[in-house]
């Protein structure tokens, strides 16, 4: 395969992924450490640990409309330098209150994102390849999420977990040089003459009102809940749950990385099963739905798996299977979205989403933490994410979206 322009833009976009992911993901190895400091219960560090989606949901929908209005790399560079300004507050954190300040920032910077890179990959990415583009570059969640989880482990037992985010802090100001070098801006729409401010300012209006009053949208970001649920239980308490099951302390880490190694084939097979099944007639939300079922039983047999503290390759068997549905069920939902809405207006569409599906990541942490406290166990915090993903299947299929070429073209 010849290199391409757009192949530099997919690579930087998935480095800039990396560098959030790691920051992200090393406060869950590190967590113990943390806890111990501070003498929490598991609920209380949950709760620390899910102070950074606080930010992260409250900047989707903003970072959307200020990449529409300002420029999608200007936005995106800014929150990646924010990032690496937060892993040095959370290093430099001497009390709580600091911390959940730091990690409040960081949910922040991270939030300005999503809604901003994926218009940057369609825009860069030549139109017979969008597909490709959009799931290669979200792999970089993945690998920054197995990055995150073994480095930050394997730097937490040399040193002081403080000190771990120092370093971590390199890889977003180094990501954040090559994207504003590299690539580049595109076009915005509506920067007419100053005469015009005023009918295009009422038409941005308008299309806002549109994004934010679909009803099918607004049912996709329910549904989203569901994995994302699953997603912030193993992404936070993914070393505990081997740690239940007899894994050394060493091994935790490793085991726990499964979650983001099933984040590529996760994408791929789901993505081209929902491409396949599309062109026969089949909607995307079927697809979602199929998968959150399988999802909620992979999930439940975790539960079981740590209740009869079974051998540890068998959790994390069932650990990857589950990730790879965790990961997958995206693939359908961001194409449908980029199906349903005209590219000016995506921004905005995808932070919606991302928003509400993200809503269950403020809970799933300090209660599955809160389970563990009650009962000794992860076992409860396991089937309940069974039964969140059980609801899924039912809202994707409410959501019945309409066909493409609808009123939001203005």
């Amino acid at each position: 395969m010849v290199w391409q322009a757009y192949h530099t833009v997919w690579a930087l976009i998935v480095f800039g992924w990396i560098g959030n992911y790691v920051v992200r993901m090393a406060f869950s190895p590190l967590l113990e450490a943390v806890r111990d400091e501070f003498a929490l219960s598991h609920a209380q560090a949950g709760f620390v640990f899910s102070i950074f989606f606080y930010g992260y949901l409250a900047m989707q929908v903003p970072a959307g409309l200020l990449g529409d209005r300002l420029g999608r790399k200007r936005i995106l560079v800014t929150g990646i330098l924010l990032v690496a300004g937060s892993a040095l507050l959370t290093g430099l954190a001497s009390t709580l209150f600091v911390l959940g300040a730091a990690r409040l920032l960081t949910g922040l910077a991270q939030g300005m994102y999503f809604a901003n890179d994926r218009p940057l990959i369609a825009a860069a990415t030549p139109r017979e390849r969008a597909a490709v583009g959009q799931g290669v570059s979200f792999s970089g969640l993945g690998l920054g999420t197995v990055l995150g989880l073994v480095v930050g482990g394997a730097l937490g037992a040399l040193m002081p977990w403080r000190r771990v985010f120092v370093l971590l802090s390199v890889l977003p100001l180094l990501s954040a040089t090559l994207i504003g070098l590299l690539v580049p801006e595109p076009p915005r729409a509506g920067t007419g003459a100053p005469g015009r401010d005023r009918p295009a300012t009422d038409a941005r209006t308008s299309r806002t009102r549109a994004v934010f009053g679909d009803r099918s949208l607004w049912l996709l970001g329910a549904a989203g809940m569901a994995p994302v649920w699953t997603q912030w239980l193993i992404g936070t308490w993914g070393p505990a749950l081997f740690a239940e099951v007899g894994v050394p302390p060493i091994g935790q880490a490793l085991y726990a990385s499964l979650f983001g190694i099933a984040s590529l084939p996760g994408l791929l097979t789901v993505g081209a099963v929902s491409d396949g099944l599309r062109r026969r007639g089949v909607e995307r939300t079927t697809v979602f739905a199929a998968a959150s079922l399988v999802l909620a039983v992979l999930v439940a047999l975790m539960g079981l798996a740590v209740q009869l503290r079974a051998a540890a390759w068998l959790l994390a068997v069932l650990v990857f299977l589950a990730s790879l549905f965790v990961w997958g069920v995206w693939a359908p939902i961001q194409a449908l979205v980029a199906e349903l809405f005209p590219p000016r207006v995506l921004g905005r569409a995808f932070g919606l989403l991302n928003a509400t599906a993200f809503l269950s990541s403020l809970v799933a942490p300090p209660v599955s933490g809160w389970i563990r406290d009650a009962s000794g166990s992860f076992a409860g915090g396991c089937y309940l994410a069974a039964v969140v993903a059980l609801l899924g299947a039912p809202l994707a299929l409410a959501a019945r979206p309409t066909p493409p070429g609808r009123a939001l073209t203005a």
